[in-house]
Formats: C-alpha cells, sequence, structure tokens
C-alpha cells in the first residue's frame, strides 16, 4: 500500500472502484433519479426565454458611477452585470450579455472601494446594495427595450 493514499490508490480513485456502495438496487435508482434531475436541470436552463437588458448607471450629479455591479433578482432568480467605466451596464444570467427572463425585478448596485487599514469605501448609497432597503425595481418584458438608466446618490460623510 503506498504511503498516504487508501487502498484505492490516488483518492479519487474511490469513486471509481467503490462499487459496495451502490450494490443496493434502490441506491442505484435514487443516484440515477439525481443524475437525471441535475442533468435535465442543467438542460432546462440553457437561456431560453432570456431577454438582453443593460443600461446605464449615473450618480445624481449626473456623472457615472465608474465601476462596482448590479443585480437584478427575485425570490428565485437572479442575474448580474459589471458597471463598465462610462456607468453602463449589461445583465448575464449563463452566459456573457445573455440577459434573464421577463419578469418583476428588485435591482441592487454597488460599488466601493478598499480604503486605509483595509476599511471599505462605498462609493454608492449602501441602500442601494441591500435588497430590502433598494428603492429600485424593474419590469423585464419579452418585446420590450429592456434599457433601464439608474440615478444612485453618493453615501452621506
Amino acid at each position: 500500500m503506498k504511503s498516504g493514499w487508501s487502498r484505492y490508490g490516488h483518492p479519487c480513485h474511490f469513486f471509481l472502484f467503490a462499487q459496495p456502495i451502490f450494490d443496493n438496487d434502490s441506491m442505484k435508482k435514487n443516484l440515477l433519479f439525481v443524475l437525471i434531475l441535475t442533468f435535465g436541470a442543467v438542460i432546462g436552463c440553457g437561456g431560453k426565454g432570456l431577454v438582453p437588458v443593460g443600461g446605464k448607471i449615473t450618480y445624481d450629479d449626473g456623472s457615472p458611477v465608474t465601476s462596482g455591479g448590479v443585480a437584478f433578482q427575485t425570490a428565485t432568480y437572479m442575474a448580474d452585470g459589471q458597471i463598465q467605466p462610462d456607468g453602463t451596464y449589461t445583465l448575464s444570467s449563463i452566459k456573457p450579455g445573455d440577459g434573464l427572463p421577463p419578469g418583476n425585478y428588485k435591482v441592487t448596485i454597488g460599488s466601493s472601494e478598499t480604503g486605509p487599514n483595509e476599511s471599505t469605501i462605498y462609493l454608492v448609497d449602501p441602500k442601494f446594495g441591500d435588497r430590502e432597503k433598494t428603492p429600485l425595481s424593474v419590469e423585464v418584458t419579452k418585446g420590450g427595450k429592456n434599457q433601464f438608466d439608474f440615478t444612485v446618490t453618493k453615501p452621506e460623510k
């Protein structure tokens, strides 16, 4: 037996040779069910029905928010995007820029940088980054423009 390894050799080989764990027919059926369910979820979530969404985020003085992130979310779904230096964003769910399904969404926006002593300096009022406190919400539609521009405030000092 090799030092540091199990009787199966490399630790990953355990899963290839550990047949006694799955001798029970009901265990095999349960495993097959879980694999089919997982595969179906992955295939079923392939991005059908997504609509592109983007926009621009500015401060109340008209200047763009130049970094950070934006997320559109429901209780069961979320898409997010990075804020670009010109304030624009494009949402992604599965692959870059694919958007999200039509529906009503809460919108969260966050932007911060690291300050002295590793402290966080917020560049956007933190209420916009809190799903419970954000005043922002939108309705994404299948045939609509789905370009959402937001105006945010800087944090109070």
